[in-house]
């Protein structure tokens, strides 16, 4: 069974290298302005590049199950949960003060 899971996470490790655009942010249901800005890209090496208007963030991160662990230069470690990853789709699902949010991203 361990074997099955780290396969799981292999794939999703192989699937999520590459640059992401954002072309849905749902907060509460709601479409969220401004999310043709948002970008990411992620790198064989555990590296990824985060941007949003004029925010860059660049850092580590790794896999779990089906969560992100991303941790910013110098930052305290963040998560996300992958609800959905396929060879050019990602959604993450996010819970920022007590609000349900699902980004929605397709590789470029």
């Amino acid at each position: 069974m361990s074997i099955a899971c780290n396969n799981n996470i292999n794939e999703r490790e192989k699937l999520i290298v590459g640059k992401w655009q954002a072309v849905s942010w749902l907060a509460n249901g709601q479409q969220v302005q401004g999310t043709e800005t948002v970008s990411f890209s992620f790198d064989s090496m555990n590296k990824y590049n985060y941007a949003n208007l004029e925010i860059r963030e660049s850092g580590s991160y790794k896999i779990e199950n089906d969560m992100l662990f991303t941790t910013p230069s110098n930052q305290q470690e963040m998560m996300v949960k992958i609800i959905k990853i396929t060879k050019d789709s990602l959604i993450f699902g996010m819970n920022r003060s007590g609000k349900e949010e699902q980004l929605t991203l397709l590789k470029k």
